[in-house]
């Protein structure tokens, strides 16, 4: 049994850092003192804890940000979700981290690195610094991981005994107190004795100490995943144009697909809420006729609805809502029906984006025999997937009312199909069908009805 832990210290800057050219120096500052900065910004000479007059004065190009302005709260929940495909027990800790245990993964990875080796590819490619690091207990390796540089993964203490107390979670006036006294390891600290820790510690950093030694559990809440996706996505700075947003909407689609495939989901609607500074928020609904799963086909979609929208003001905040899931390979069709050529459905997409959903119907069969009512039209996305009989042909075109004709001058070219039905209704028919040769050699569709002969439609 071990325990991994993965943090994001720096998670902010990174999100701003995939907004911004890749020369701009950008640092994050608080109480006026930079607490962050990007390597650009290192390289000007600015350095963390300096004020924000000497970090202007090294370089005057530095974009700074108040960390109070900066959320990645909901980002930093879709992360830990992201882990859960990992480990099914993960727990949040405030300071950014999670705690991954390994639970019941021994026959998927063998070894702590192995476990290591993913959680490091998966995060990497989302071009995120992390520090990351395991151990028997999930407070040790919570502190292990502490000990690290951010810029290079694996970089810090590989034994718990050797960990300076300045790495530990243990109150910095104690720690201060404790290297004025020579101690500066964990080892040093374990070979006082237990009366003499309890004296010096006090009970509240004795169990933190317990706890890494495992000796003690440390109590966790562990998450549970997403019955459906809801994501919101803060932006780290406001847009006031459509191009602005789709770069973001980009990142979002991204993360969509990922959450999507990790679950073997498709779906066909996506809701877009765009929140906005001092004026209510706007919702922006996006149908398909397809089961999609890519960002790119949701990325087009949302590029052809944003086309024709005006922003009303700066949006600050937008997030993805997606309830409408389906298994990877489902068909929105019936059992008997023939599948919609995929030209067809893009061609659906594109012209209900772009026009709205209730401008574009499509013939759909119901469940009623009576010609007049067995079809009519609907919005594309109330299709409904019905196989009609095929046990009898049906012409293509219904006249809007029976034609009275002389049956003399036609010929029959069927055996009789009976519809008697709609009495429930007071629209009851008791008709005989046939399939008839007309005078000028056309074929058509023809019925008797209490002892009158009447067209009723032309097949192709």
């Amino acid at each position: 049994m071990y325990w991994i832990y993965l943090d994001f210290p720096q998670l902010a800057l990174d999100l701003l850092q995939r907004e911004q050219p890749s020369q701009q120096a950008l640092a994050i500052h608080h109480n006026k003192q930079i607490i962050q900065l990007n390597q650009v910004a290192h390289h000007l000479g600015v350095y963390l804890g300096c004020s924000l007059n000497t970090a202007y004065q090294l370089a005057p190009q530095l974009c700074l940000y108040q960390q109070s302005d900066l959320s990645c709260d909901a980002y930093f929940d879709a992360l830990a979700q992201q882990a859960l495909h990992y480990s099914a027990q993960v727990a949040v800790h405030p300071d950014k981290g999670l705690y991954i245990s390994g639970a019941g993964m021994r026959n998927i990875y063998p070894k702590p690195e192995q476990h290591i080796t993913k959680l490091v590819t998966h995060y990497q490619h989302q071009q995120l610094s992390f520090r990351i690091a395991h151990a028997p207990s999930a407070m040790a390796a919570r502190w292990l991981a502490r000990s690290q540089d951010i810029k290079q993964v694996n970089s810090g203490i590989k034994f718990l005994a050797d960990l300076p107390l300045s790495a530990s979670d243990l109150p910095s006036s104690l720690v201060t107190s404790l290297q004025a006294m020579g101690l500066y390891t964990l080892k040093q600290l374990s070979k006082l004795p237990r009366p003499e820790l309890r004296k010096r510690l006090g009970e509240d950093s004795l169990h933190l100490l317990d706890q890494a030694n495992g000796q003690q559990s440390t109590p966790l809440t562990f998450i549970k995943p997403q019955a459906r996706y809801q994501q919101a996505f803060p932006l780290l700075a406001e847009t006031h144009t459509i191009q602005g947003l789709m770069f973001s909407l980009k990142q979002a689609c991204q993360h969509l697909q990922q959450w999507l495939r990790q679950r073997q989901f498709c779906s066909n609607i996506l809701v877009l809420t765009l929140n906005f500074r001092n004026k209510p928020c706007e919702i922006i609904t996006v149908k398909s006729a397809r089961l999609l799963q890519t960002s790119h086909d949701w990325l087009a979609l949302f590029r052809l609805k944003l086309e024709s929208i005006r922003l009303s003001a700066a949006v600050i905040e937008f997030s993805l809502d997606c309830q409408a899931l389906y298994p990877l390979g489902h068909e929105l069709s019936g059992l008997f029906e023939q599948q919609q050529s995929a030209c067809d459905n893009l061609l659906f997409d594109q012209l209900s984006v772009r026009l709205g959903e209730h401008a574009i119907s499509r013939l759909s069969c119901q469940a009623d025999f009576r010609p007049e009512y067995a079809s009519q039209y609907r919005p594309l996305s109330q299709h409904e997937a019905l196989s009609y009989p095929k046990q009898f042909a049906r012409p293509c075109w219904l006249l809007p009312q029976l034609k009275p004709i002389n049956i003399q001058h036609y010929t029959l070219l069927s055996e009789p199909e009976r519809i008697a039905s709609g009495w429930w209704d007071e629209q009851s028919v008791n008709r005989d069908y046939y399939m008839a040769q007309s005078p000028d050699q056309g074929l058509a569709w023809v019925c008797q009805e209490n002892r009158q002969w009447y067209l009723h439609g032309w097949f192709a």
